[in-house]
């Protein structure tokens, strides 16, 4: 009534009848080749706009963050699929090398804006405070157009009058720093907004800061300075820079 089935031949010494080859799936299909050229896309574009933002002037440094927090996450995103979504390595390497050749590639051939340009320019200081410093004028003055040469960055002069050691002022328009400092343990410094207020009876300053008149009140902050140096000094600062080349 019921037939029975015929026997099974036995196995082989090494049963190696029993086993079949699955098939192996392509390394690199068409919606991996797509996927490799937008992540080779997406590198370049991220290592132009990393080039750029680094480029920019300290006002905008932290577009610089966000580019690198942008590597950041692609790093995390592989590192992700990888553990949990059982990617074979083979795939992970093709894709960090797509992201990270067009990234490199970028990074080299990426927009930038004007680099800092260094200028000469003139200075005058009036002192009131030491009342003994005599004033300096017409001194040479150095002059650094920031990065886009849009604005004066930084004033650095050539040694004022009346000091013992040489001393030498320098203004930072983008950090809101001032300091006179001197070749051995004298720094006088002022920071802040009211630091740069132009006095009332100044003439407006020049497009970019390229000239100007400030009120210094610079205090000394050096716990190493000796009790000859000054503890404050006081003085009328005028400059007048010519503007960057061109490029």
């Amino acid at each position: 009534m019921f037939r029975r089935q015929p026997p099974s031949p036995p196995p082989g010494p090494l049963g190696l009848e029993t086993l079949e080859d699955e098939p192996t799936p392509p390394l690199l299909s068409r919606r991996h080749a797509l996927l490799a050229a937008a992540l080779f896309l997406g590198g370049i574009a991220w290592g132009s706009v990393l080039r750029f933002a680094v480029s920019l002037p300290v006002d905008a440094g932290f577009l610089a963050l966000v580019g690198v927090g942008v590597g950041f996450a692609f790093v995390l995103a592989l590192a992700i699929a990888l553990i949990f979504r059982a990617y074979e390595v083979g795939r992970v390497v093709l894709a960090s090398f797509f992201a990270i050749t067009g990234a490199a590639i970028g990074l080299s051939l990426g927009p930038t804006v004007a680099s800092p340009v260094v200028v000469a320019g003139v200075f005058s200081f009036v002192p009131s405070l030491p009342e003994e410093l005599p004033s300096t004028e017409g001194g040479d003055l150095e002059c650094e157009w920031a990065s886009g040469r849009w604005k004066i960055a930084e004033l650095r002069t050539a040694s004022l009058d009346g000091f013992d050691p040489p001393a030498h002022l320098t203004i930072d328009f983008l950090r809101r720093t001032m300091s006179l400092t001197d070749d051995e343990a004298s720094t006088l410094v002022a920071i802040g907004n009211d630091a740069f207020a132009a006095p009332p009876d100044a003439p407006p300053r020049g497009e970019g800061d390229r000239s100007g008149v400030l009120d210094l009140t610079l205090l000394q902050v050096n716990p190493a300075s000796t009790p000859e140096d000054p503890v404050e000094v006081q003085a009328r600062f005028s400059w007048d820079c010519p503007g960057p080349p061109p490029g």
